[in-house]
C-alpha cells in the first residue's frame, strides 16, 4: 500500500514537472518573440512602406539554391547490377529439380510422389499441387532434365533484362510469357511459373553514389542568380512575397531577427522569468500549493496560463494595450481554484506580460490593478443578480485605471486617452461575461468545482436530496447539521465552504440502502439487537460503498464522491467491535472486519466533514441522554484527538492550529443550537400567580375602605 502511495506521488510530481517545463518553454518563446522588434516593419504578406533597391551586386542565395534543388531533383535513379542474385537463384532452381529427382529415385512403388514431396523442405519456398507433381513424375529422366534447363533458361532471360524493386511484378509476368512459348503441358508450365516466381528478386539496385554524383553535377551546371546594384527589389505599395522578403534579408535591408540594441534586456527578462517559475515550483513542492491544489486544478491552471500568455503574445503588437483582457486570467483562477491563488499568480502573470510588452511599465501597472480587482469582484458572481453589477464594476475599474495611468505617463487628458479607457471598460465587462459563461466548459473538461455547480447540488429540490429527505429523514437532518458545522469550520480555516456544504449534504446518502439500521432513523426498535456484531458492522460500514454507487448513478462530481468514500476513512466501528470482543473473545475477532474500507481524507474539506460527522452524532447523543454542554465540549476534543491519533488526518493537510480552529468553530455552532431556553410556567403555576395577585388586590381594596 505504501509503495502504491509512493508511486502515485512520483507520478504526480513528474506530471507537475512536465507542465512546469512546458509552460516555461512557451513563456520563453513568447517573451523572446515579443521583445524582438524589427528595424523595419517588414514581413511576408505586408505592404512595403518604401522602395527598396540593391545597394550592391549580391548573389541571390535563395533563388540560386531553389534552381539548384530543382536541377538535382531532376536526376532519376541510377542502377547497378548485382550478379550474385542471378547465380544464387539459378542454383536454387536447379536445387529444387534435383531434390524432386532425388525423391522420385527413392520413391517406393505405390507411394504418392505428392505425399513424399510434402515431407521435405525444398530449396525455394514453393507449394506444388498434386497435378503439377504428377505431370512431372510422368516425364522421362531426359524430359525432366530438359524441363529444368528450360526453367533455368527463362530465369536467366528475366535477369538479363534486369529486375528492379519497382519492376518485380512486371518481371514475373514476363517470365510467365516466356513459359507460354515452351512446348510443355499446362500443368508443367504452371509448375515452372510457381518455381520461377519464388526465384525472381531484384538484381538492379540503386547506385546511391552515382545518383549523388549526378545531382552534384547538375547543381554545378546551375549559374548563380545575381541581384545587380540599384536593381529594384520591391516598390512602395507592393505586397512583400516570400521571394522578395528573402532578397531583402540577403541584402541586409531588413534583419531576419530584427534585434534592436543589445541582447542584455531580453536576457535579463528570461533570467527573471526563470526565477519566478523556480519560486512558483518551490511553492507547489514545499508550500501550501502542494496541499491546496488537486491534479485537475493544476491542469486547469496550466491551461488557463497557456491560453492567456499566448493571447497576450498575439495582441502584443497592438498600440492600444487596454484591448488585452488581462483580468480574465485572475477571474478564471479565482473562480476555479481560489481567490488567494488568483492574487498570487496574477502578480507573476503581470510581470511576464510586461516582458512580452517589451517592459512597458504602464501595462504592468494596468494589469496588476485590473487583475487584483478582477480576482476579488468575480467572487461576487455566485448569484445571478450580482453578475451585471460585478461586470459594470470591472468596467469602471479598467476605465478609471486607464485614465489615471494616462494622466501620470502621458500629457494629460486627450480624446485618444478617453478612447483607450472606453476600450478597457468594454474589455473588462466582456472578460467578466466570458469568465462566468465559460464555467460549464471548465466543469466538464476538468471537473472544476465552481461555486455555482456546488450550490446547485445543495438545492433541496435535487432528486437525491429529496429521496434522502423522504426515505431517511433522520439522516437528512443529521446531514444538514453536519453541513452547518463543516461550512463554519472550513470558512474559519480559509477553505472552500461551498464544497464542504455539498460534501456534507451527500456524505451519508449510502444509508438509503438500509435507513432503519441507523440510529437517527429509528423510533424505538433497533434491528441490530437481533443481529450478530459482524453482520451489523458490515451493514454500517457498507453505507460508504452504497453512497458511492448512488453518487455515480446520480452523476455527482468526483470531489463529492471522494467525501462519501473518505468521511469515515478506515476507522474502527468501535461499538460492534467491542461487542464482538465480549461475545467471541479477542482471539476470535479480526479487527479489519470492523473497519471501514474507505480512504482517509485527501483534502481539508473532506477531513472537516469527517470530524463534523463524528462530533455531531456524539454531541447529539450525549445531550439527548442528559449530559451537559461542558461534557460535550470535552467529548469533541477527545473525538478529534482520536481521529488524529488513528492516522485518519494524515493526508488531509490540516495543521494543529487549524484543528483547534475547527474545534472552536464546532463549539460555536453547538452553543447556537443547544443554548439554554427560557422555561415556560405550567398552568398550575399561572393559576396560583393569578390567585395571589387577586388576593393582593383585595387586601389593597379593603385597606382603602378602612382609611
Amino acid at each position: 500500500m505504501e509503495r502504491k502511495i509512493a508511486d502515485g506521488a512520483e507520478r504526480k510530481e513528474l506530471h507537475r514537472i512536465v507542465l512546469f517545463v512546458l509552460a516555461f518553454a512557451v513563456t520563453i518563446v513568447c517573451i523572446g518573440t515579443g521583445s524582438i522588434q524589427q528595424r523595419e516593419t517588414v514581413q511576408v504578406g505586408s505592404v512595403a512602406t518604401k522602395r527598396y533597391v540593391a545597394p550592391e551586386d549580391t548573389v541571390d542565395e535563395a533563388a540560386t539554391e531553389k534552381l539548384r534543388e530543382a536541377a538535382a531533383n531532376s536526376v532519376g535513379p541510377i542502377y547497378k547490377t548485382d550478379t550474385t542474385v542471378m547465380d544464387k537463384n539459378v542454383t536454387m532452381v536447379e536445387g529444387v529439380f534435383q531434390e524432386l529427382d532425388t525423391v522420385l529415385a527413392g520413391l517406393p512403388e505405390g507411394e504418392s510422389f505428392y505425399n513424399a514431396v510434402q515431407e521435405i523442405s525444398l530449396e525455394l519456398p514453393v507449394v506444388l499441387s498434386n497435378r503439377q507433381l504428377m505431370a512431372y513424375e510422368n516425364l522421362t529422366a531426359d524430359q525432366r532434365k530438359a524441363f529444368a534447363n528450360d526453367c533455368v533458361s527463362v530465369l536467366k532471360q528475366i535477369y538479363d533484362k534486369g529486375v528492379t524493386a519497382d519492376g518485380l511484378t512486371e518481371a514475373k509476368a514476363s517470365g510467365l510469357t516466356y513459359l507460354q512459348e515452351l512446348a510443355w503441358s499446362s500443368d508443367l508450365k504452371t509448375m515452372a511459373g510457381v518455381i520461377l516466381s519464388a526465384a525472381v528478386e531484384p538484381n538492379l539496385i540503386v547506385d546511391e553514389a552515382a545518383v549523388e554524383a549526378a545531382k552534384e553535377e547538375k547543381r554545378a551546371e546551375v549559374d548563380e542568380v545575381l541581384i545587380r546594384k540599384n536593381q529594384k527589389i520591391v516598390d512602395e505599395g507592393e505586397i512583400i512575397t516570400q521571394e522578395i522578403y528573402d532578397k531583402l534579408v540577403a541584402l541586409n535591408l531588413v534583419s531576419e531577427t530584427g534585434l534592436e540594441g543589445s541582447l542584455m534586456p531580453m536576457l535579463g527578462s528570461l533570467v527573471i522569468t526563470g526565477m519566478l517559475f523556480a519560486a512558483l515550483y518551490l511553492f507547489f513542492r514545499w508550500g501550501k500549493g502542494n496541499i491546496l491544489l488537486k491534479p485537475n486544478e493544476i491542469r486547469m491552471l496550466f491551461t488557463i496560463y497557456m491560453m492567456m500568455v499566448l493571447l497576450i503574445r498575439i495582441l502584443a503588437n497592438l498600440t492600444v494595450f487596454t484591448i488585452v483582457p488581462v483580468g480574465l486570467f485572475a477571474m478564471l483562477v479565482s473562480l476555479l481554484v481560489g481567490r488567494r491563488m488568483a492574487l498570487w499568480l496574477n502578480a507573476l502573470f503581470c510581470i511576464i506580460g510586461c516582458f512580452i510588452f517589451n517592459g512597458d511599465v504602464q501595462f504592468l501597472m494596468y494589469a496588476l490593478i485590473s487583475g487584483t480587482f478582477a480576482a476579488l469582484i468575480i467572487q461576487k458572481t455566485d448569484k445571478r443578480s450580482h453578475l451585471i453589477p460585478a461586470a459594470l464594476g470591472m468596467a469602471a475599474v479598467d476605465f478609471v485605471t486607464t485614465i489615471s495611468l494616462g494622466f501620470f505617463f502621458g500629457e494629460g487628458y486627450s480624446t485618444e486617452l478617453l478612447f483607450q479607457g472606453g476600450i478597457g471598460a468594454v474589455t473588462g465587462l466582456l472578460s467578466m461575461i466570458v469568465a462566468v459563461g465559460s464555467l460549464p466548459f471548465w466543469e466538464n473538461m476538468f471537473e472544476a468545482n465552481t461555486p455555482l455547480r456546488l450550490m446547485e447540488l445543495t438545492n433541496p429540490n435535487n432528486e437525491l436530496l429529496r429521496k434522502l429527505m423522504i426515505e431517511a429523514p433522520g439522516t437528512y437532518h443529521h446531514s444538514l447539521i453536519v453541513a452547518n458545522l463543516a461550512e463554519t469550520a472550513v470558512y474559519d480555516i480559509g477553505g472552500n465552504t461551498a464544497l464542504a456544504r455539498a460534501g456534507a449534504y451527500y456524505h451519508d446518502v449510502g444509508k438509503l440502502r438500509y435507513p432503519q439500521f441507523f440510529a437517527e432513523n429509528q423510533s424505538g426498535y433497533n434491528p441490530h439487537d437481533e443481529l450478530p456484531p459482524e453482520k451489523s458492522a458490515k451493514i454500517i460500514t457498507g453505507h460508504t460503498k452504497g453512497g458511492l454507487e448512488l453518487a455515480e448513478r446520480y452523476k455527482l462530481p468526483p470531489v463529492v464522491r471522494d467525501m462519501i468514500v473518505e468521511h469515515h476513512g478506515n476507522s474502527l466501528v468501535k461499538f460492534f467491535y467491542f461487542k464482538a470482543l465480549k461475545l467471541y473473545g479477542a482471539e476470535n475477532v479480526n479487527e479489519a472486519d470492523y473497519r471501514y474500507q474507505g480512504r482517509i481524507p485527501s483534502s481539508r474539506e473532506s477531513a472537516v466533514v469527517m470530524l463534523a460527522d463524528t462530533v455531531e452524532a456524539a454531541v447529539r447523543s450525549m445531550l439527548g441522554h442528559g449530559k451537559t454542554m461542558e461534557e460535550a465540549e470535552a467529548a469533541v476534543k477527545n473525538l478529534m484527538k482520536d481521529k488524529l491519533d488513528d492516522g485518519q488526518l494524515n493526508n488531509s493537510g490540516l495543521t494543529l492550529n487549524e484543528l483547534e480552529t475547527i474545534r472552536l468553530a464546532f463549539l460555536k455552532v453547538f452553543h447556537g443550537m443547544y443554548h439554554e431556553r427560557v422555561s415556560y410556567p405550567e398552568q398550575k403555576e399561572i393559576q396560583e400567580a393569578a390567585k395571589k395577585k387577586a388576593d393582593t388586590e383585595q387586601e389593597e381594596t379593603n385597606s382603602d375602605s378602612t382609611d
